[in-house]
């Protein structure tokens, strides 16, 4: 089974030293990576280079940095290889700045104010090329109390099979996450090891 997994932080370029990013490490990404490695799949990871660990020789691993390129690449990658499923756990972006600077914003200003547009979701660009693959989501909120809603409906508007979802509060001890699928059935998430077990016997269960 050929499985396409995206991992770890996009950056957004503001000028020639700046950028906009988040906290995210992508080592929910490389441990799937390194679990469905070992369970006999053949796995393309796209991640962050600052995220990249020691990982199994036969992983092919396609760093990337910023939004722009982890778009490209997908696409490229989407384009020319089919796959079986695709594990979408890369922290994106919501936002770019359109008009990043060549050289060095100068210091020493009082106020800096930037306006941002919203990005692109790649979420739709990996439904586009990859129809009838498994399709795997991720979701994080800040606040507990919205986040089956808010991962209902993201699971609904990019047509994928399932979501993960997580709320900031989850990720700050040991893991938990809710894995929904698109008949919105929930099931609690106590490990990243149960939930690699469970994502890879769905995606299975999709091939027989």
């Amino acid at each position: 089974m050929k499985v396409l997994i995206t991992g770890g932080a996009t950056w957004v370029r503001i000028d020639k030293v700046r950028i906009l990013t988040n906290v995210f490490t992508g080592k929910t990404s490389v441990y799937l990576a390194s679990y469905f490695a070992r369970h006999g799949c053949k796995v393309t990871l796209l991640i962050n280079t600052h995220c990249v660990e020691r990982l199994p020789k036969d992983i092919k691993v396609i760093p990337f940095r910023y939004f722009d390129d982890l778009k490209r690449m997908l696409i490229k990658e989407l384009k020319h290889n089919k796959y079986n499923a695709i594990i979408h756990t890369a922290a994106v972006s919501d936002y770019l700045f359109p008009h990043p600077l060549r050289n060095k914003i100068p210091s020493g200003k009082s106020k800096l104010t930037m306006e941002l547009v919203t990005a692109p979701k790649l979420t739709n660009i990996i439904y586009h090329y990859a129809k009838g693959t498994y399709l795997v989501q991720f979701k994080l909120e800040a606040l507990k109390s919205k986040l089956i809603n808010k991962a209902k409906t993201s699971l609904l508007n990019n047509k994928f099979d399932a979501v993960v979802a997580n709320s900031l509060s989850d990720l700050e001890n040991k893991y938990q996450a809710i894995l929904i699928d698109k008949r919105g059935t929930k099931k609690k998430i106590h490990s990243k090891k149960e939930l690699a077990k469970i994502l890879l016997s769905m995606a299975k269960l999709t091939q027989s």
